[in-house]
């Protein structure tokens, strides 16, 4: 039996693009600095410099068949980027193609920038990701 109260309504995830403004808001409200080249790509910047991520629309890459919104994060283990000729940095990135709802960036942003950080002590259950049937 399918329990309705944990099913996510799916129509969320097939609304349209939404408006990029969305994304640098959330982003600005975290205290991410927001510049634009001359084409109209544009780059937002934690206040730490650790992550960063590119709406790049007028990109030969999205032109290419890449991604529209790229999310990027490198940083050291301690913090300590002098070590960086002995240590590899930590570092992840994700990518967003133009029919992901910018609701659903947004969400993953607001994620990203909480100040609470992310707890990964919390076990998710095996079900927690499991489509209805």
């Amino acid at each position: 039996m399918t329990d309705h109260a944990r099913t996510p309504d799916v129509t969320s995830y097939l609304a349209g693009a939404g408006e990029p403004g969305d994304v640098f808001a959330a982003l600005a409200a975290a205290g991410w600095a927001q510049r634009a080249d001359p084409r109209d790509n544009t780059e937002a910047t934690a206040p730490n410099g650790l992550a960063r991520l590119v709406f790049q629309p007028e990109s030969e890459e999205y032109a290419a068949g890449g991604p529209l919104w790229k999310v990027e994060a490198t940083g050291f283990p301690d913090g300590a980027s002098h070590e960086a000729i002995t240590r590899r940095p930590y570092g992840w990135s994700a990518a967003f193609d133009a029919d992901v709802p910018v609701e659903l960036i947004v969400a993953f942003l607001r994620r990203l920038v909480d100040p609470a950080g992310i707890d990964r002590s919390a076990p998710v259950p095996d079900d927690a990701l499991a489509l209805p049937a």
